[in-house]
């Protein structure tokens, strides 16, 4: 038969039971706000019955343990979802510093600069010529080269910026790398007792959930209770241990560029989606593209006015150049022709009236020199603006759609590991009850004890 003392144990249980749903549903509600945490909830089962010639008498109940409300597969989907949104938003971001260095379509000062240069060749080819136009030739063409020379150190200052951002995005992940092998330690010291470190885990899981914002991150958890890091193949968190990343420069068949790599490894890394990547994707893909073109623009520019300004004749000079360079940085108006602007030509001869030369560079806003219906280098650097505007439009959609991604996944995120104030309240209620219950039990046993010792 049960006695007084197996009534008073499952009562007990109950109270202890009670009071560990109560204070994991207040540390819960301590960390409502705390970023990274996940909801904690008390496992109970009942406790092995006692068996009795009329059946099983129960004997309370025990706690289980407490565990994380966690979605392993949602919480990694996120993390790519992350990697793609920032790897998408440092490009856009580049794309738009780049739009505002150049203009819109509509409103460019190169694209004007190019305009009045043109105009003005075909200002001094209107008859009679008047030879004090030639300074607003030079004029015009110094400006022209002004303008070059600003967007190309405008780029120039764009590239710095990301490359100080890059080495930032660096630092931040080897401190994160850090990071996470140092909650490995201290998760495989807390779980030697075989219980998890539900806290522990949620900071490491909010530190690799910000590594995965630089570079995507796939991840391995070991029997121990340790996550191993794997970024672009390669494992940066072994339990314990890490390998951090260092930048270096390369020589490569289009001169030196910046790669990562990982210390005592010499090959450059091909980084996974994150910001990283998108950094630097900016400045070795879409900033080169541009810059690219406009030195192609600007030899363009260089060639195709020289190639007809050299067959050029004045009274006092034959056969120069109007520009000398060959790219957006090194175009320069010949200082033979700023010192002595009557040094322009207008046509092939010396004859008064000669406006051969000037009209046919006049005709190069037109069209190219590869004949009639050839792009013209003005048409060359608008189409190079659409294009420019074309990828910010794409990456500022695919920006919107990602974040629009992530935070679908983060609320469906939150419905399950998140804490509810509501929740947590009815449970509290629901603890406190129970508490309440079985306080009434053993002081009904208590006072069946006291009856009990009375008859004595």
């Amino acid at each position: 038969m049960p006695g007084l003392n197996s009534i008073m144990d499952s009562s007990l249980s109950a109270l202890f039971a009670a009071q560990a749903g109560l204070a994991t549903t207040g540390h819960n509600i301590a960390n409502a706000n705390t970023l990274g945490y996940s909801r904690q909830t008390v496992t109970f089962a009942a406790r092995r019955p006692d068996i009795l010639p009329y059946g099983a008498l129960g004997r309370g109940v025990e706690i289980q343990g407490i565990r994380r409300i966690q979605d392993d597969f949602l919480t990694s989907n996120m993390r790519v979802q992350k990697a793609r949104m920032e790897s998408f938003a440092a490009v856009d971001s580049a794309l738009y510093e780049v739009e505002a260095i150049l203009g819109s379509v509509e409103n460019d000062h190169l694209g004007s600069a190019l305009t009045n240069f043109f105009n003005s060749w075909e200002a001094l080819a209107q008859p009679p010529i008047n030879t004090t136009l030639k300074q607003d030739v030079v004029s015009s063409g110094i400006s022209l080269v002004n303008d070059f020379h600003s967007i190309n150190d405008s780029l120039d200052d764009l590239e710095a910026n990301i490359e100080l951002n890059i080495q930032s995005e660096i630092g931040n992940l080897n401190r994160l790398l850090e990071g996470v092998s140092g909650m490995n330690a201290q998760i495989m010291a807390a779980e030697s007792n075989g219980h998890p470190a539900n806290d522990l885990r949620d900071q490491r899981d909010l530190l690799i959930t910000q590594v995965s914002e630089i570079a995507e991150v796939s991840v391995l958890e070991r029997e121990d209770g340790t996550k191993d890091l794997i970024i672009a193949g390669r494992t940066m968190v072994a339990r314990d241990t890490v390998t951090k990343f260092e930048s270096t420069y390369i020589e490569t068949s289009n001169g030196y560029e910046m790669s990562i790599v990982t210390q005592g490894y010499h090959k450059a890394v091909s980084l996974s989606p994150g910001k990283l990547q998108g950094l630097m994707n900016s400045r070795d893909i879409h900033i080169k593209d541009v810059r690219d073109r406009l030195d192609q623009l600007a030899a363009n520019v260089i060639d195709q006015v020289n190639s007809l300004h050299t067959q050029g004749r004045t009274s006092i000079s034959s056969g120069q150049s109007f520009f000398s360079g060959d790219s957006m940085h090194t175009i320069e108006v010949n200082p033979t022709l700023t010192d002595n602007p009557n040094m322009v030509a207008t046509g092939t001869t010396t004859a008064e009236g000669d406006n051969t030369i000037a009209l046919a560079i006049a005709e190069l806003a037109n069209g190219g020199s590869g004949g009639v219906g050839t792009q013209s280098v003005g048409d060359e650097y608008r189409a190079m603006l659409t294009v420019v505007a074309s990828k910010r439009n794409s990456f500022e959609f695919m920006v919107e759609n990602q974040q629009n991604v992530v935070a679908a996944l983060e609320t469906k995120m939150a419905s399950i590991s998140g804490v509810s104030l509501d929740e947590e309240g009815a449970n509290m209620v629901r603890y406190q009850n129970s508490y309440n219950a079985a306080a009434k039990i053993i002081t009904t046993v208590q006072t069946l004890y006291d009856t009990l010792l009375n008859m004595i």
